[in-house]
C-alpha cells in the first residue's frame, strides 16, 4: 500500500484557548506545518518474516517492583512522505531519578528508554538509547536538533508538572526524536515533531465487552452567552449517537462532537437515567497541545453544577433532558467549550428509506503529486428529514470525463483494503486516508481531462439498498481549487469544520467553508 498518510486540511483558528475557556470554541487540528529532516531515511523495514535477533546494546529493563500509569502521547510523526497525527497510549514509570517510558517506538512498542529527573523535580532528560532489534535491523531513541545546515544528536528534555501530570518536550531548542537505525549516524524510519506532550490519561469510559447498542438521533442547540450575561440559541446540534443498556447502567457515544467516539455512562434512577458529572471524554489534540475533555452537566442559564437526568418519552422512547451539559476544560466547574441544550436522544429504526443528497464542500487535487482531497457533507437523514443511522450509511465517489458517472475505485493496495471498493461506510476512518463521515478523503491517481466529480449517498437499512441522486462539483481544471459551477440566484451556504451546516446570519468566531469551497474567517 504506499504509504501516503492523510494530509490534514483545516486551518488554525485564530481563537486561543484561555485559562478561563467558558465560551470558547475549542480549536480545530491545525495544518501539519512542521520541518521534515532532510537527512538519509532509512530503507523502510519489511516484516515478511522475523530473523534471529543480534545484540547491538543494552535494553532498558525497568525494576520489577515500578509503578506506572497511562500517559497520552500527542503530537505529530513523519514517516517520509507526510506528517500525521499521533495519539496513543505509553506507560512511565518513576523510580527515584529514574523516568522510565515504554510506548515511543513504533516498531517496537513493548521497547522502554529510561530519563533522569532533575533535583528539583520539573524536568526530565532522556539520551540517546537502543530500542532493540526487530527483523534483523537495530533501533534507537536519537533526539537530534539543527546545527547549521545538518542535525547532531542531542539530548531529549521534557519539562515535568507533577501535578498536572504533563511532559513536554523543552523548547530551548528545536528538538526532533527519531527512531533511528544508528547510534552514530542519522538514519531515520520515523521522526517526532518539536512540540511533542504526554499527557496523563484521566481515563475514559470503556463499555462492556458484549454491549448492544443502538442508533440515536442526537438533537438540541449550542448555547451561547452575549456580553451583558443573557443567553441565546445557536446552530442547531444534529448528530448520532449510540445508546447501550447494561442492567441499570447506560452507555452513551456521541456526546462530544470534538470525540465522536468517546463515552459517558450513567445509571438508572427510577424511570430515568442519570449521568455522573467529571466524566473524562478524552484529550483532544491541537497544535502540539493537549486539551483534556470531561462531561458537566448544568443548571440552564446558570454555571451551577447538575447532574443531566434522561427521562424516556412513553410515546416515542426518546430520551428527553431538562438540563444542559457542556464539553469542559475540567472534571470540576462548567467551563465550558460548548454548552447544549434542549437535548433529545430519538431511537432510529431500521427501516427502507432514500437518503437525502450528499454535497461536496472542497476539492483539491495535486496533479503533480498524483493525490488530492475532498471534504464531504453527508445528510444523516432520509430525503423528507426523518433521521437514518450511520451504520447504515455509505457513500460513493463518481467522476466524469466527458463520458458519463464512471465509480472512483478506492485501490485495495492504495486504501489497505482486503479488495477493491466502492462504497466506502460512513463510519469507517482510518486516519490516515479516509475520515469518519467523509470529513476527508484522500483521491490518488485521477485521471487527465476529468470535469468533474460527484458523491452520493447509499442506504441499507430495511434489507434494501437505496440511494441518492449524484450531486456534482464542476471542475474545470483538475488542478483547481475552487472552479465550480454556483447558482447565484441561491443564499450561499456555509459549512463548518466538520460538514455541518451553519446559519449564515449567526456566524459564531470561527474557520467556516463556503459552499463555493473558500475558506472564511469570522472574528
Amino acid at each position: 500500500m504506499k504509504n501516503f498518510l492523510f494530509l490534514l486540511v483545516t486551518t488554525v483558528l485564530s481563537l486561543a484557548v484561555s485559562a478561563q475557556p467558558m465560551n470558547q470554541p475549542l480549536p480545530r487540528p491545525s495544518e501539519v506545518r512542521h520541518t521534515a529532516i532532510t537527512a538519509p531515511h532509512a530503507d523502510r523495514m519489511t516484516p515478511h518474516k522475523a530473523t534471529t535477533l543480534k545484540a547491538a546494546g543494552d535494553v532498558v529493563t525497568p525494576p520489577e517492583s515500578l509503578v506506572t500509569e497511562t500517559y497520552r502521547m500527542n503530537g505529530y510523526i513523519f514517516d517520509g512522505s507526510s506528517w500525521e497525527v499521533v495519539d496513543r497510549t505509553l506507560q512511565i514509570g518513576i523510580d527515584g531519578t529514574d523516568v522510565y517510558l515504554q510506548g515511543m517506538s513504533v516498531y517496537l512498542p513493548e521497547a522502554w528508554i529510561v530519563g533522569t529527573l532533575s533535583e528539583d523535580g520539573t524536568m526530565v532528560t532522556f539520551p540517546v538509547q537502543y530500542y532493540g532489534n526487530i527483523y534483523g535491523e537495530d533501533l534507537y531513541f536519537y533526539p537530534v536538533t539543527p546545527a547549521g545546515n545538518e542535525y547532531v544528536a542531542t539530548d531529549a528534555v521534557f519539562n515535568y508538572d507533577e501535578r498536572a501530570g504533563a511532559f513536554s518536550l523543552q523548547q530551548d531548542q528545536v528538538t526532533y526524536i527519531l527512531e533511528n537505525a544508528s547510534a552514530d549516524e542519522i538514519g531515520w524510519y520515523y521522526q517526532y515533531d518539536s512540540e511533542m506532550s504526554f499527557t496523563l490519561d484521566a481515563g475514559s469510559i470503556v463499555v462492556p465487552a458484549d454491549l448492544e447498542t443502538q442508533e440515536y438521533r442526537l438533537t438540541g442547540v449550542y448555547m451561547g452567552i452575549y456580553d451583558d450575561g443573557t443567553w441565546y440559541e445557536g446552530d442547531p446540534l444534529m448528530g448520532s449517537a449510540k445508546v447501550g443498556i447494561d442492567g441499570d447502567d447506560i452507555y452513551i457515544q456521541g456526546l462530544c462532537s470534538y470525540l465522536p467516539t468517546a463515552w459517558v455512562k450513567g445509571h438508572r434512577e427510577g424511570d430515568s437515567y442519570v449521568l455522573d458529572n467529571g466524566q473524562y471524554f478524552g484529550t483532544f489534540m491541537y497544535g502540539g497541545e493537549a486539551f483534556p475533555l470531561f462531561f458537566m452537566g448544568c443548571v440552564p442559564e446558570t454555571n451551577d453544577e447538575a447532574l443531566m437526568v434522561l427521562t424516556p418519552d412513553p410515546e416515542t422512547g426518546a430520551l428527553v433532558a431538562q438540563q444542559w451539559y457542556g464539553i469542559c476544560a475540567s472534571d470540576f466547574g462548567v467551563e465550558w467549550y460548548d454548552l447544549l441544550g434542549n437535548v433529545v436522544l430519538t431511537p432510529i429504526a431500521d427501516e427502507a428509506a432514500t437518503p437525502a443528497d450528499p454535497s461536496i464542500l472542497y476539492y483539491e487535487y495535486y496533479d503533480d503529486e498524483g493525490f488530492g482531497y475532498i471534504m464531504l457533507s453527508i445528510p444523516l437523514e432520509d430525503v423528507n428529514g426523518a433521521p437514518l443511522m450511520s451504520s447504515l450509511m455509505g457513500y460513493e465517489i463518481y467522476c466524469d470525463y466527458g463520458e458519463g458517472a464512471e465509480p472512483y475505485i478506492f485501490w485495495a493496495d492504495y486504501y489497505g483494503f482486503d479488495q477493491d471498493e466502492t462504497t466506502i461506510p460512513y463510519e469507517f476512518n482510518d486516519d490516515m486516508n479516509i475520515l469518519k463521515g467523509g470529513e476527508l478523503v484522500v483521491l490518488y491517481e485521477i485521471g487527465e481531462g476529468i470535469q468533474r466529480i460527484g458523491v452520493r449517498s447509499v442506504y441499507f437499512g430495511g434489507n434494501e439498498t437505496n440511494r441518492s441522486e449524484i450531486s456534482w462539483y464542476q471542475i474545470t481544471d483538475p488542478s483547481s481549487v475552487t472552479d465550480i459551477t454556483i447558482d447565484e440566484s441561491k443564499t450561499m451556504e456555509y459549512y463548518d469544520l466538520m460538514g455541518r451546516r451553519v446559519d449564515a446570519n449567526n456566524l459564531t468566531p470561527g474557520i467556516y467553508v463556503r459552499q463555493d469551497g473558500r475558506k472564511i474567517l469570522v472574528k
